[in-house]
Parts: C-alpha cells; sequence; structure tokens
C-alpha cells in the first residue's frame, strides 16, 4: 500500500468512517441513517443510528439473508435495495452514502423517483457518484470495503413528499453493511474526501482519515517516522499547533517499518 503524504493545510474535514455534510443540524435539513439491520428482504428496515420515522430500508432480492454482524448479503444474486421516505422538507439536495463489502456498487446507476399531483412519475439518476473510501479489510476472510458518496442537485426541480430511492449491486456476493441519508432544502456540492486530512484550528491541528490505518508524524522526511500516540482505533485526533513544520502520512495497520 502506497503511503499518503499530508502537510498541514486547509481541507475538508472527515468524521469517522462516513463523511459528515457541512449543512446536517443547520435547520432545513434531516438526517437518517442504518448499521444493524433486523429483515434481511421484503421487509422493512427503520433506522437505528439516526432515526427517522418516515425513512425504510428493504432488500428486495429473494436470496438475501442477514450475516451475523446484521449486513445484508447474498452470493446468488446482485443485491438490490429500495429506499422509502416521506419528507416535509422542500428537498433540493440529497446525499446517499453506502458502506458496502465485497463486490462492487452501480453507484451511478442509483435511481431517485417521485411522483407530482398529477401523477407523473420523474426517475433521476445522480448529478454524482464518488468512491469515499474503499481499503482492505482486516481479519482471515479480508476482502475490500468501500464507501460510496450519491448526490442529487434538485434546485431546478426540488421536491417534497413521498419519494424512493433505489440502487443496485453490479454483481453478486455484495453485503450492504451501513447507509446514510442526508436531505436539505439548499443544495451544496460534496466533494470527494481526501484519505487524510489536516485542518488548522486557532491553536490546534485536528487530523482526520478513513480507514484501519495508522496515523504517523514526521518533523523532517529525512528524519523518520513515528506513530502519533493515542490513535489506535480512532479516525481523528486534535493536536497542540507547532512552530515546527509538521508531516503526517497513514500506514496499512499491518505495516511494519
Amino acid at each position: 500500500m502506497k503511503n499518503m503524504l499530508c502537510y498541514l493545510t486547509l481541507i475538508s474535514p472527515l468524521f469517522g468512517q462516513l463523511v459528515t455534510p457541512s449543512w446536517r443540524d443547520g435547520g432545513a435539513d434531516s438526517h437518517a441513517e442504518w448499521d444493524l439491520f433486523t429483515e434481511a428482504k421484503f421487509a422493512p428496515n427503520f433506522p437505528d443510528v439516526a432515526p427517522d420515522g418516515d425513512a425504510t430500508l428493504t432488500c428486495r432480492t429473494s436470496s438475501a439473508f442477514l450475516t451475523s454482524s446484521r449486513n445484508i448479503y447474498s452470493f446468488q444474486a446482485p443485491i438490490s435495495m429500495q429506499l422509502d421516505d416521506t419528507t416535509g422538507l422542500l428537498v433540493r439536495n440529497i446525499f446517499l452514502q453506502i458502506g458496502a463489502l465485497g463486490s462492487g456498487l452501480d453507484a451511478a446507476g442509483a435511481r431517485l423517483i417521485t411522483e407530482d399531483q398529477q401523477g407523473e412519475v420523474r426517475v433521476i439518476f445522480p448529478t454524482q457518484s464518488f468512491i469515499a473510501r474503499e481499503e482492505e479489510l482486516t481479519g482471515d476472510r479480508g476482502g475490500i470495503g468501500t464507501t460510496y458518496g450519491i448526490q442529487w442537485d434538485l434546485q431546478e426541480t426540488p421536491i417534497t413528499g413521498k419519494y424512493t430511492i433505489l440502487f443496485d449491486a453490479v454483481s453478486t456476493s455484495l453485503s450492504i453493511d451501513r447507509v446514510s441519508l442526508d436531505l436539505s432544502e439548499d443544495y451544496r456540492a460534496v466533494n470527494k474526501p481526501k484519505p487524510l486530512s489536516v485542518q488548522v484550528r486557532g491553536g490546534d491541528v485536528m487530523v482526520s482519515w478513513f480507514g484501519n490505518r495508522r496515523l504517523q508524524s514526521s518533523h523532517s522526511l529525512n528524519s523518520g517516522w513515528t506513530d502519533v500516540p493515542e490513535t489506535e482505533g480512532v479516525n481523528q485526533i486534535v493536536l497542540p499547533l507547532q512552530k515546527q513544520a509538521t508531516f503526517f502520512r497513514l500506514r496499512s495497520a499491518g505495516a511494519v517499518e
């Protein structure tokens, strides 16, 4: 795995394993999030991390089942998911995040389906989609974990009331691990996050990163690297700002110096 270097620069921060949109909790917005699923197929899963009484997530694949970690998985057919929601907002912005293990997700092929008062059905494809995080998984089975970001710009055609989002795997052996949904009345584009982010705030430096990797620092690229203390099992740390230049990099959790 290649080393990733980052000098002290002002770039968008990352939090945990999912992107936190800048507009969240700003007033004219909503957030729903699923982590542990209770229904494998043909029955709704309700948000368990960020509750939303109207939002449900349903698997439409007959061969799907729940894994021991309560993911939705199928090795016989590609997973097909349906998200249903009703909102009182005049939505101009939808940002969907999907954490998946195994094979790929057709993020660009996700469909937003709405119906107006005249009964006209619209199918809207995303304005943008990107891979926010991709990393090798630890454990005996290994594999790849991927977080997808999918966004709709609805400034010209805002929606309200009921809507549906459909998204599918590109092949068999995809496991749905986590789903996050953010709506807002104002549109703000989400930039594809960088694996390592450093932000100066007053007298502190906030370092954030994705994945199960070790954070290391150095005051000179020629003087060697050391692990940053108290970063095991976390994805963010706040350090005091120093006058001396500091470099950061990420290393694989299993890397040997």
